[in-house]
């Protein structure tokens, strides 16, 4: 029998586009003006770039001692990464409350800086959080993704 059959293939190709999806989310939080495509640089930019004169009204310089950021996925989604043979679980420092569906990735760093929400400054919450040491699985059969060290 061929160790790659049409229907693991298909498992671990649908496995692959419903991690991506969950990765996907979680990175559209981090995503910054330079990451856009060159065609938006200079609208997104200013936007997005605080002005020479805008001071944000609070920082947060080190987010080191932060708790946890926690991602609550929806039941749909882990019936549909169920129904695909796929299992989650956290890695590292990451934990899975599999009652409320909740991942949480301990913060291990980051900034924040805070602009008066009635300024031109967008968004007016900017900043990194950093969650090293820590993610989530994705298992099917023999095959594992790890997606860890999150940047949001």
């Amino acid at each position: 029998m061929n160790a790659f059959s049409r229907k693991k293939i298909t498992k671990v190709g649908l496995g692959l586009v419903a991690s991506g999806a969950l990765v996907f989310s979680l990175a559209a939080c981090s995503m910054d003006s330079n990451s856009g495509s060159t065609e938006s640089t200079t609208s997104a930019s200013a936007s997005a770039e605080p002005s020479a004169e805008a001071t944000p009204v609070a920082s947060l310089p080190d987010l080191s001692n932060g708790v946890d950021t926690q991602v609550t996925v929806d039941q749909s989604f882990v019936d549909a990464l169920t129904s695909l043979g796929l299992t989650p679980a956290p890695v590292g420092t990451g934990t899975f409350d599999g009652a409320t569906g909740t991942f949480a990735f301990p913060i291990t760093g980051g900034n924040v800086d805070y602009y008066d929400p009635s300024s031109d400054v967008r968004p007016y919450v900017q900043g990194e959080l950093d969650h090293d040491g820590s993610g989530l699985s994705l298992t099917a059969g023999d095959t594992t993704v790890e997606l860890t060290d999150f940047r949001i």
